[in-house]
């Protein structure tokens, strides 16, 4: 029969529990440090995903994603100046709006609004690294394509809205050292003044931007003077994409278009009437598919009388002219040449606006004046 437990001592008592307190501490710390070695493989592995994502997106994804980005731009603004030189500022200043909110907001978001900002950075961060230009490429190189030049424009003043907005803060150290008050609201001043100087870079781009010379406004004036004949302006307009041009809209919608140009004029070399109309595209090859498919004298929508139509390309243009008479009357046999006559002008100049080299047609070919 064993005998009575010893009574332990209210010392003794209090440090077994102390004990078990300390185990009991130490054995929730090594559950946590176990979750995160369990976890720093996922993150480890996101990192390189993501470092994998950003090279493969600038090799193999990166010229169709800039075509996609300025291409959609395009679209929707019709390749104007403002929209295109909007776009390239955008790419300077979308990255630091992300970087600004996540700094704001990151710790006060759930789960849920971390995933959600989480993915919309690292979308905004792909796509913006396809626009770093590399050791044997330019800007020029990257950005090709209806408004690349304004694109580029606005890339450059964003940059350079940033670069004030850097410098901005730098001097604004040195004024907070001798300045108490601006020391005590540094975080403030200095993201007002930077994001007050971003965004006021963009009307200044847009201000010094040259025209993209795809509008109807710009490329076709009120008059003009070619082999010394004088053509004016008759009609002007253009429209967001191409449908209403030809009686079949699926001939032209074979690949997307952005925008159709159109203008007539008449002459004071005879009573012909020239139009052109011009359907923009994304780059020539597209240009030059859509026009393969075009049945020859097909006539446009809202042509009256009797007219010569001829199908071309220029660049990313699909072109469509058609010449006739004012009063459309037929047509006989010797008037084709000179009837014609003002639409090859009228295509010569906008030929020459996409180009930048301005020179008159040879009025000793086939299709020539009525009066040499």
């Amino acid at each position: 029969m064993s005998g009575p437990l010893p009574e332990s001592s209210p010392v003794e008592h209090v440090g077994r529990k102390a004990r078990r307190r300390a185990a009991a501490i130490e054995a929730v710390r090594s559950s946590g440090n176990g979750s995160g070695s369990r976890f720093g493989w996922l993150w480890s592995l996101l990192a390189v995903l993501g470092i994998a994502a950003a090279f493969v997106t600038y090799l193999a994804l990166g010229g169709y994603v800039r075509s996609t980005v300025l291409g959609f731009a395009c679209y929707l603004s019709g390749c104007s100046a403002a929209g295109m030189t909007t776009t390239g500022w955008l790419i300077v200043a979308a990255p630091a709006a992300v970087m600004l909110v996540t700094a704001l907001f990151w710790r006060k978001l759930g789960r849920a609004g971390r995933i959600g900002l989480g993915s919309t950075a690292a979308v905004v961060y792909l796509v913006v690294i396809t626009f770093i230009p590399g050791r044997r490429r330019d800007l020029s190189d990257l950005i090709q394509g209806p408004g690349s030049d304004a694109v580029a424009d606005g890339i450059l003043w964003g940059l350079g809205g940033a670069g004030a907005a850097l410098l901005f803060m730098l001097v604004l150290v040195f004024v907070a050292k001798a300045v108490p008050a601006v020391e005590r609201r540094y975080n403030t001043v200095a993201l007002a003044g930077a994001v007050v100087l971003v965004v006021a870079a963009l009307p200044v781009a847009i201000a010094k931007s040259d025209p993209t010379w795809v509008r109807a406004g710009d490329v076709f004036p009120a008059e003009l003077t070619m082999n010394g004949d004088r053509l004016v302006r008759a009609s002007v307009g253009e429209t967001s994409g191409c449908d209403g041009v030809l009686p079949d809209d699926a001939l032209l919608n074979e690949r997307l278009c952005y925008l159709t140009v159109h203008a007539s004029y008449t002459t004071d070399d005879s009573d012909a009437t020239a139009t052109l109309r011009a359907v923009l595209y994304a780059d020539d090859e597209a240009a030059d598919e859509v026009r393969a498919g075009l049945p020859r004298g097909i006539t446009p929508v809202g042509v009256t009388g009797e007219v010569r139509t001829v199908l071309s390309t220029t660049y990313s243009w699909v072109l469509i002219g058609t010449a006739g008479h004012t009063d459309g009357h037929a047509i006989a046999t010797d008037e084709r040449p000179w009837v014609l006559w003002p639409l090859r002008q009228v295509s010569y100049h906008f030929i020459g606006v996409q180009g930048g080299l301005f020179i008159d047609p040879d009025p000793d070919d086939e299709i020539r004046p009525r009066t040499p």
